[in-house]
């Protein structure tokens, strides 16, 4: 079979550009730059909200140490109750009244037996020598949590926990309930700083911003205000007429952002 040289060189030539963009295809987007290789620039916002704290919590626990657990758990009862009977007269609701926990554990001390036989509460008999853990009765313990809407009655509150001779007494916190809208506000302000700084950056180095490259955040977080009532729980629980002035002072809220643009 003749094949002119007119229509090898055609076929030449298309075998030619067909190879040409099979290596195109292959090549091309390798010589383009990853992300990794873009140009870049990164900045950095922050930002603060401060606000009134609009509710109070306070932690305390009621124990007793009996002989049985039940003499025990009758008199936490009793504390308890009473507690429970002031905070209604103050209005305040039972949803925002918990127990943390309840425990009840044996307590035992170190005893040394001279002489003769000594029997502890549960019946175990001990004989004379060396120092041995005798049960001496039951430790009954209740942890309770509150939550205090009102912070005009604090100090009434401190009052009642601290001539009820609780334990254990942290408080009051002063918190922001819900503290995720102010969060939000403060994380829209960085933002907003740190576009603005973008913006200004690009300008200096005469490029254009491109996509969005990277977010993080560091919201700092908020920590709620504590007044430590322990230095002054015996001076209230001898003097009940005596309420303290405690100063709720601001809770500041932070946002840190850092932002990568890509350049073009």
């Amino acid at each position: 079979m003749n094949t002119s040289p007119t229509k090898l060189l055609a076929y030449a030539g298309t075998l030619f550009l067909s190879i040409l963009s099979i290596l195109a295809i292959v090549i091309l987007p390798s010589l383009r730059p990853s992300s990794s290789q873009r140009a870049m620039i990164t900045v950095s916002g922050s930002a603060e909200v401060k606000a009134t704290p609009d509710i109070a919590s306070f932690n305390f626990s009621v124990s007793e140490v009996s002989d049985t657990p039940e003499k025990a758990q009758e008199v936490i009862s009793e504390k308890i109750t009473k507690i429970l009977d002031g905070l209604e007269e103050l209005g305040m609701s039972s949803k925002d009244i918990e127990t943390e926990s309840y425990s009840i554990n044996p307590k035992y001390e170190w005893s040394t037996v001279a002489r003769g036989q000594q029997t502890s509460l549960d019946g175990k008999i001990y004989f004379p020598g060396g120092n041995q853990q005798v049960l001496v009765g039951y430790d009954v313990r209740q942890q309770v949590n509150i939550t205090l809407r009102d912070l005009n009655q604090v100090p009434e509150v401190l009052t009642l926990l601290a001539s009820s001779k609780v334990e254990n007494l942290y408080g009051p916190n002063f918190e922001i309930e819900n503290p995720e809208k102010l969060q939000e506000e403060a994380r829209e302000k960085a933002i907003t700083e740190a576009q603005t700084k973008a913006k200004q950056l690009a300008r200096d180095l005469d490029v254009k911003l491109s996509d969005l490259a990277s977010f993080s955040e560091d919201n700092g977080g908020y920590y709620p205000m504590p007044y430590l009532a322990k230095t002054m729980m015996n001076d209230m629980a001898q003097e009940a007429s005596f309420e303290p002035q405690l100063p709720e002072g601001e809770t500041e809220i932070t946002s840190t952002v850092s932002i990568s643009y890509y350049v073009r």
